[in-house]
C-alpha cells in the first residue's frame, strides 16, 4: 500500500509538473502573438548607388520619423496602441541585413530605443546591384514567426533605382498578394517621376497599396514621415486579420 501511495503521489506530481510546463508554453505562445495595429517591414536600399551621405540621410530620416510626435500620437490612437517594426537593408539577391529585429513600438521610450539602434548600427552592405524583387521576397519571409499579430502586414520598400538583379518585382509580389500582404513604395526619384511611376506599376501591391516619392535624399525625412503616418492610419481603419 505504501508503495502504491508513493506511486500515486509520484504520478500526481508528474502530472502537475507537465501541466505547469504546458501552461508556461501556452503563456510563451501568447507572447509570440502580441496584438498590434501594424506589422511593418521597413526595407531600405543599401546598394552601391547610395553613397555615405545619402545612407546617413536615409537612416536619419527613419530615426526621426519613428520618434516624431505625430507618429507617436498616431500609434497611441490605434485599437492596440502599438505597432511592430523590423528594419532591413538590402542590395542584390541574397544580400540583406536585419538592422532592427522585430520590435514593438508602443510609446516614446520604445521609439527612441529603436531609433538609437538604427543610428548606431554600422553599414554592412555597399553594393551588389539592386534587387527589388529579392527585397520583396525577404520582406515576405520576415513575417514568419515574428511573434506579432497585426491588423495588417506591410512591406515598405524605399530605393533610388530600378530593379537590375534577380527576380523581377512583378513576379515576387504575387506571393505577397496571395498572402494578403501590402507592399508600399518610397521612390527617391531623381528621374523626373519615372521611378515613382515604376514603383506604382511594378512594385506596390495589395490592399490600400501606395507609392510616394522624395525629390532627392534631402527630402527623404519628409517623405518617410508622410508615408509612415499614412500606413499607421490605414492599418487602424482595417478590420482585424
Amino acid at each position: 500500500m505504501r508503495r502504491e501511495a508513493a506511486m500515486v503521489r509520484f504520478v500526481v506530481a508528474f502530472c502537475l509538473l507537465v501541466a505547469g510546463a504546458l501552461g508556461a508554453l501556452g503563456a510563451a505562445g501568447g507572447l509570440r502573438a502580441q496584438a498590434v495595429d501594424l506589422e511593418l517591414v521597413l526595407s531600405v536600399d543599401s546598394s552601391g548607388s547610395i553613397d555615405s551621405d545619402e545612407f546617413a540621410l536615409q537612416r536619419e530620416g527613419y530615426a526621426r520619423a519613428l520618434i516624431h510626435p505625430e507618429v507617436l500620437k498616431a500609434i497611441a490612437s490605434g485599437p492596440n496602441k502599438a505597432i511592430a517594426i523590423a528594419f532591413v537593408e538590402w542590395s542584390g539577391p541574397g544580400i540583406a541585413t536585419r538592422v532592427i529585429e522585430w520590435t514593438r513600438i508602443a510609446g516614446k521610450e520604445d521609439a527612441e530605443a529603436a531609433a538609437g539602434l538604427l543610428l548606431a548600427a554600422p553599414r554592412t552592405i555597399f553594393g551588389g546591384g539592386t534587387s527589388l524583387g529579392a527585397a520583396i521576397e525577404d520582406g515576405i519571409a520576415a513575417f514568419e514567426g515574428n511573434r506579432f499579430q497585426g491588423r495588417r502586414q506591410v512591406i515598405d520598400i524605399s530605393g533610388d533605382g530600378f530593379n537590375n538583379r534577380g527576380i523581377a518585382p512583378e513576379h515576387a509580389r504575387k506571393e505577397a498578394i496571395r498572402r494578403g500582404i501590402t507592399i508600399n513604395g518610397l521612390a527617391v526619384d531623381e528621374f523626373g517621376g519615372a521611378l515613382e511611376a515604376y514603383f506604382r506599376a511594378a512594385v506596390i501591391a495589395g490592399p490600400d497599396a501606395f507609392a510616394i516619392s522624395a525629390t532627392g535624399f534631402e527630402d527623404f525625412h519628409r517623405a518617410v514621415l508622410r508615408k509612415l503616418l499614412r500606413e499607421i492610419f490605414i492599418s487602424q481603419a482595417a478590420a482585424p486579420s
